[in-house]
């Protein structure tokens, strides 16, 4: 908890020195979406090349991007994978481990999809929160 508080006490400093709610949550949300990408190696290319084309806070960005790190990802990966299986197929994943198998269409595609669904959900989430937080904050 203690690294909670200190995330929030930087946010709100960043919110005092002309930053605002719009520009912090949406910083912080594209570097989440980006950590839910689901290849290992290009976030940090990806936080520097979203936050210049998109006129964001660079640190912002890529404070959001750790959501991906070597704790959580192996579980972003199978809830990707979870979710990707529900929506293309319509039930969860079957694991199977066989050399008849299309790694394609079994286990990567149903990474791909939902990795882009959970990084849209969860980055809409944190803009919300974050923006709500930091309007509360300033009234």
């Amino acid at each position: 908890m203690k690294t909670l508080t200190r995330l929030k006490e930087y946010i709100i400093r960043l919110s005092k020195k002309g930053l605002t709610p719009d520009e912090i949550s949406a910083g912080v949300a594209i570097g989440i979406f980006i950590g839910f990408v689901p290849l290992i190696g290009i976030h940090t290319v990806m936080a520097f090349a979203l936050s210049y084309f998109l006129r964001l806070n660079t640190f912002l960005v890529l404070l959001g991007t750790q959501i991906s790190n070597p704790l959580s990802f192996p579980f972003q990966i199978f809830l990707s994978a979870e979710i990707g299986s529900l929506i293309l197929n319509g039930k969860l994943l079957d694991i199977k481990f066989t050399k008849d198998i299309s790694y394609l269409e079994h286990y990567i595609l149903p990474i791909i999809i939902g990795s882009l669904v959970l990084g849209i959900v969860v980055s809409l989430f944190s803009y919300l929160t974050i923006k709500s937080f930091l309007k509360r904050r300033k009234s």
